[in-house]
C-alpha cells in the first residue's frame, strides 16, 4: 500500500495546513479578545451610576466656646474620604461646615455637638479605635452617637447602609484625636 517514503510524504504535507491555520487564527483570537475587553470594560463604566457630590443640606448644632473649637478642630482635620465614601460639601447655615461632615451618595452625615444620649449601664455599645459608639435603629437608618466624648458626635446612615463599621473606623480614629474623652462614660465603654 504505502511505503514509508510516501507515508512520510503524506504526513508532513498534512501539518502545514494546521500549521497555516494556527498562524493565522491566533492573532485574530487575540486582536478579537482585546476588543472584547475593551467593550465589557466601556460598559461597565457607564453602567455604574455617578455619585452624587452635591451639598448636603444639614441640620447645624448651635455651639459655642470650647464645644465650637473642639468641633471646628475635628472638621478640619477630617478624612477626604470614610469607608472609601468621599466627602461631601455641607450646607445649612454659616457654620455647618465647622462642625457637620457628609459623606458618599446616599449620604452619610456627622455632626460634632449632637445631642448626648443617656442608655443604660447594660445597654450594648461598640468600641471602635478607641471611641465608644451607641447604636440606634430608626425608619430612616441607623444613628450612632459617641458615648465618651467630651463634646458628643453622631453619624446617620441611611437604610442602604447595613456594615456602617468602615465608615464609624475612619471617623474614629480623628474623633480620638481632636475630640477629649469625657470624664465618665458607660461601663462597657472602659
Amino acid at each position: 500500500m504505502f511505503d514509508s517514503g510516501s507515508l512520510r510524504s503524506i504526513v508532513g504535507k498534512s501539518r502545514l495546513p494546521a500549521i497555516i491555520a494556527t498562524v493565522v487564527a491566533l492573532p485574530v483570537a487575540v486582536v478579537a479578545g482585546v476588543f472584547a475587553f475593551q467593550f465589557m470594560t466601556a460598559t461597565a463604566e457607564e453602567s455604574e451610576p455617578e455619585a452624587d457630590l452635591t451639598p448636603v443640606s444639614v441640620e447645624v448644632p448651635a455651639l459655642e466656646g470650647e464645644d465650637a473649637v473642639i468641633c471646628l478642630a475635628l472638621t478640619a482635620t477630617a478624612p477626604d474620604t470614610a469607608g472609601e465614601l468621599p466627602a461631601r460639601p455641607v450646607e445649612g447655615g454659616e457654620r455647618a461646615s465647622e462642625f457637620v461632615l457628609a459623606y458618599g451618595d446616599p449620604a452619610v452625615v456627622a455632626t460634632c455637638g449632637a445631642a448626648a444620649v443617656e442608655i443604660e449601664d447594660t445597654a450594648p455599645v461598640f468600641k471602635l479605635n478607641g471611641v465608644c459608639w451607641f447604636s440606634e435603629e430608626n425608619g430612616d437608618g441607623s444613628s450612632w452617637v459617641t458615648l465618651d466624648r467630651q463634646v458628643p458626635v453622631a453619624v446617620e446612615f441611611p437604610a442602604e447602609f447595613e456594615q456602617p463599621s468602615d465608615v464609624l473606623n475612619d471617623l474614629s480614629t480623628v474623633i480620638a484625636e481632636k475630640v477629649k474623652a469625657a470624664e465618665t462614660a458607660p461601663t462597657g465603654c472602659a
